[in-house]
């Protein structure tokens, strides 16, 4: 199985780490991303970033402009890949045991600690060997931290990119047409279409995961229905997706996009001015609604929000001050086992429930404020 190497320089350290923590958010992400200083040049930092599956081009140059850096160079190293993985209860004793991997001699080119989102409570922990690893030893490690024996496979070489082409292929929702940049001669010329181009990048919501579908759904039927909002927020936007559905969509509604996260708030940015819409959408550093921009433009009458159950459930009560009466809520990020729960929030901040679909094991949830 190949390994795809992607690497540049830039100066700073705080820009260089900075971004080498991007890069392990990509989407797919780096197994490891390393900082080196440059001999010979003072202050000039190169980033080395190992992927197991090829990394987005066009996202690695969103990054490169974003940070500062050299364009990115992308080479393929070919060998052998094991993987070991195991599960156990508690954040806690997964990420300990990932840091005990870590340490191993020799070392896994490759450690994660993730939960398993089915209400379990349980971890995975996951590494990657170039070599087989040794059974006992690692076995060892995960009695030790009352994990299962490691799953231990070879993995088999694959053509990476025709299959990372064949699940990113385009997704149809509606009128919305969402692509990557490899599919740009698939998007369909009829005018009632609209096309998205959304990139995989360190930020979620490219349209393929159940979650986005359902927004874009909800959405599309809410258009087809006669809706049209004219001010839009989209919180926790990702790479924006909704909030750029909305601008193109809508010409004459305000529309807003949030997101905690610095980078992420660079990739809608990015995707902002990919698909023409420069001006349309305002991208905003925030946690929930806090950020004067928010509460300034508010109310709103359509707000997106897909993220976690948790997070939809401490912002019900600040969805309710910033949605205008008879406004509309879509949200998702939620298992359809969480939609009861969530829907009870919303309930309780003053919405009534409007529809509500599952594509697999998400759910997508429309309601209205009272």
């Amino acid at each position: 199985m190949p390994l795809f190497i992607a690497e540049t320089t830039l100066e700073g350290d705080d820009a260089a780490f900075a971004l080498a923590e991007a890069l392990e958010r990509m989407q797919p992400p780096a197994l490891s991303a390393e900082c080196y200083d440059v001999e010979g040049m003072v202050g000039l930092l190169k980033v080395a970033a190992t992927f197991s599956l090829p990394p987005n081009e066009v996202m690695l140059a969103v990054l490169a402009e974003a940070f500062g850096a050299a364009a990115f160079t992308v080479a393929t190293v070919s060998q052998h890949t094991w993987s070991a993985l195991t599960t156990l209860p508690g954040e806690g004793a997964a990420r300990a045991l990932a840091a005990e991997m870590e340490a191993m001699e020799p070392a896994p080119y490759g450690v994660g600690a993730f939960e398993i989102e089915d209400g379990s409570g349980l971890w995975e922990v996951g590494a990657y060997f170039q070599d087989a690893p040794d059974t006992a030893a690692i076995n060892a490690l995960a009695a030790k931290a009352g994990a299962k024996p490691f799953v231990i496979s070879e993995v088999p070489d694959v053509d990476w990119v025709a299959h990372v082409r064949r699940e990113l292929a385009p997704v149809e929702a509606g009128r919305f047409f969402v692509y990557g940049s490899h599919d740009a001669d698939r998007v369909p010329q009829d005018p009632a279409r609209v096309p998205l181009q959304i990139e995989a990048t360190v930020a979620f919501g490219t349209g393929h995961h159940g979650t986005t579908l359902g927004c874009l759904r909800a959405f599309d039927r809410l258009l087809t229905e006669g809706i049209r909002p004219v001010k839009v927020a989209d919180i926790g936007a990702g790479t924006a997706v909704l909030a750029i559905a909305a601008a193109a969509t809508l010409p004459e509604a305000l529309v807003i996009a949030s997101d905690i996260d610095e980078v992420a708030v660079d990739v809608s940015e990015a995707n902002v001015a990919i698909n023409g819409l420069d001006g349309r959408v305002e991208c905003l550093e925030a946690a929930g609604f806090a950020h004067p921009r928010l509460h300034e433009a508010s109310p709103y009458d359509l707000i997106f929000a897909n993220i976690l159950k948790g997070p939809l459930i401490e912002l019900a009560p600040d969805m309710g001050q910033h949605c205008a009466p008879g406004g509309l809520v879509i949200l998702s990020g939620l298992l359809a086992v969480q939609a009861e729960a969530v829907t009870a929030a919303y309930v309780q901040a003053g919405f009534t429930p409007v529809s509500r679909e599952d594509i697999g094991e998400w759910s997508a949830l429309v309601l209205n404020r009272n």
